[in-house]
């Protein structure tokens, strides 16, 4: 995730050549009007152009102030300071009560890295989403959500307690960011909340192309944002290639 954030930081011509990079890896089938192929590899490029979509995005100067008005933190500012209380804070807690929670924290933190921060941030999402009302609810329904992942039956490490004392210091982290200033301000009603968690939880994922979750609830409301966060471009290849992009008319008969 801190790659991603960096990048967000870096000059636009190291972004831009960033993109070109990946653009020279997309392989295309040779018949005409070229095609993406359908291979894993194409997936998981057109991902990471969706990743540098959304730190394009992120980097664009914001519109001034109002003169009479108290400065607002930027999409960029919001999403750091977010992943600041709820990674780097939060971490350090965790990492000092793992001993208390699991028998093998070695194992925990092995697993850790099977995809749950994003399942974290993306149940998050989701459990705002469902709740709206009810702010005391939230962390229940997301350890409810990262247990029923299709992704832990793969983490054996990762129990009801290690789920537990992950998702209540994250959400101490939600509120002590909120308590200092940074725009998640109402989590309840504020949809810049949501948008900087699912920006987090694709920087965050080892592999968007392969978690369906974080395609559905994540990548696919950003390209929908008002705010045109992912280009045109990246949405029309993405719908090429993961059929969770497209709609039902859009799906052939054969998929």
């Amino acid at each position: 995730m801190q790659g991603w954030l960096d990048h967000v930081d870096h000059d636009y011509l190291i972004r831009h050549g960033r993109r070109e990079r990946f653009e020279s890896k997309l392989a295309w089938t040779e018949h005409r009007p070229r095609r993406l192929e359908q291979t894993r590899g194409n997936q998981e490029i057109t991902t990471d152009l969706a990743r540098i979509d959304i730190a394009d995005w992120l980097a664009a100067p914001s519109p001034p102030a109002p003169e009479d008005g108290e400065p607002y933190p930027t999409p960029a500012e919001q999403v750091t300071a977010l992943a600041e209380h709820m990674t780097r804070g939060a971490w350090r807690e965790i990492v000092t009560e793992l001993d208390r929670a699991a028998p093998d924290p070695t194992g925990v933190k092995r697993d850790l890295t099977n995809h749950v921060w994003c399942d974290l941030f993306i149940g998050l999402v989701q459990a705002i989403e469902m709740t709206r009302r009810g702010f005391d609810s939230i962390p229940n329904k997301v350890k409810a959500l990262i247990l029923g992942s299709a992704l832990q039956a793969d983490r054996p490490h990762v129990t009801e307690a290690v789920v537990g004392l992950i998702v209540d210091k994250a959400w101490h982290g939600i509120q002590a960011a909120a308590f200092a200033g940074a725009p998640l301000l109402d989590l309840i009603s504020n949809e810049e909340a949501l948008r900087a968690l699912r920006i987090l939880a694709l920087f965050i994922c080892p592999a968007p192309a392969q978690h369906p979750a974080i395609r559905r609830h994540a990548l696919k409301p950003l390209g929908e944002d008002v705010t045109k966060i992912l280009t045109d471009q990246t949405k029309t290849r993405l719908a090429e290639l993961f059929t969770d992009w497209r709609s039902a008319s859009e799906i052939p008969p054969s998929a």
